[in-house]
């Protein structure tokens, strides 16, 4: 990741980690790799106590709210336990947490 990439996503990780305090963050994806386009999406993977009680939708509600770019962004929120769950069953997840970098 290049410095541009870091000042664009910074703002939204202090937020991120302010509101939420996740134990992992995790940048997946083009962005991660380093082959992404200009208008590549920035993709997450979030894991945070927090999110416990809280509706799948409304979790990327939340956090999509706290990006103020204009470029694209996904994001896979989980508690903790379905982390390790999504570990096991998802091969997205378990791509993201091979090739990734934890923020």
């Amino acid at each position: 990741m290049d410095k541009q990439e870091i000042k664009t996503i910074e703002p939204f990780l202090k937020l991120v980690r302010k509101k939420y305090a996740p134990e992992q963050i995790l940048l997946f994806g083009s962005r991660a790799r380093g082959d992404a386009w200009k208008r590549s999406d920035y993709d997450f993977i979030i894991v945070s106590s927090k999110f416990k009680g809280v509706h799948w939708l409304e979790r990327i509600s939340r956090l999509v709210h706290l990006w103020e770019e204009t470029t694209d962004i996904d994001i896979l929120p989980y508690t903790p336990e379905e982390f390790e769950e999504k570990k096991k069953n998802s091969s997205t997840v378990r791509s993201a947490v091979k090739e990734g970098q934890v923020l």
